[in-house]
């Protein structure tokens, strides 16, 4: 049995999850290697326009799997820590939009696999928690960046320092998650707002989020990034077939442009 699901869901969204519901879908050495190849081969199909990372079993992630921790030294612990990183880059500078829904546990390292995502949606009884000082342990997958960006330095260490764990309505109120939905319904939820987001201009999305993911940075830097990517879009297809739809009075269809 594959360690992935990864499969087309329709309307240019392809969905992936892992697959180990036995251990409530924690991610080992393979498990990471299969997401890897699972991203890549999304990312470059041109029929994909949107990713949606779901669940099976009821739970998004327990986090890194424990019985295939604590082997080997230093070197080979690093090595694993490139590894994820591999994918954490492949999720945060996706030109693809990439929407994460979250049921059950989504605890440790599977928080830092949706942090990344564009938009988070938490089924009511979603819980995600980042319990890494409970194992001795200090937060991965680019955990301190991500969730600083989303919930603020402040309230980042309480999350961290006191291994705590967030839960669907609560998740929404402070930023850690986008939209709350009813339990169950949150990978249909997610699947509605990535064919909204897949109906974005491709280009200005992907040049925005590459700059929102540059901040904060200084007042003359974020202009010139503006500088050099607005004339790229407005002279291109994308802002014609916008201003077309605009004084057509109907809705644009940026995947043709």
């Amino acid at each position: 049995m594959s360690l992935i699901v990864s499969e087309a869901m329709g309307d240019g969204v392809w969905r992936i999850a892992i697959n180990r519901p036995e251990v409530r879908n924690a991610i080992s050495p393979d498990t990471r290697l299969e997401l890897i190849d699972a991203f890549s081969g999304a990312l470059a199909n041109s029929a994909v326009t949107a990713i949606l990372m779901g669940s099976t079993g009821g739970h998004f992630s327990s986090g890194g799997d424990i019985r295939t921790m604590g082997k080997g030294d230093a070197r080979d612990a690093r090595a694993r820590m490139k590894l994820h990183h591999r994918f954490v880059r492949m999720v945060a500078e996706s030109e693809k939009p990439v929407v994460a829904a979250v049921e059950g546990y989504a605890m440790g390292a599977g928080a830092g696999l949706v942090l990344f995502a564009d938009t988070i949606v938490v089924a009511e009884s979603g819980a995600i928690g980042f319990p890494f000082f409970k194992v001795g342990l200090t937060p991965d997958f680019a955990i301190p960046y991500s969730l600083t960006r989303r919930v603020g330095w402040a309230r980042a260490r309480q999350l961290i320092f006191y291994a705590r764990t967030v839960r669907g309505k609560a998740a929404v109120e402070m930023g850690l998650a986008d939209e709350l939905a009813p339990d169950g319904q949150a990978e249909a939820r997610a699947f509605e707002l990535a064919k909204e987001l897949a109906a974005m201009p491709p280009m200005a999305f992907s040049l925005t989020k590459h700059h929102l993911l540059k901040e904060p940075r200084s007042l003359d830097a974020a202009l010139e990034a503006e500088a050099t990517a607005q004339p790229l879009c407005s002279t291109g297809p994308e802002h014609t077939e916008g201003r077309a739809a605009f004084r057509e009075s109907r809705k644009p269809d940026f995947r043709k442009a």
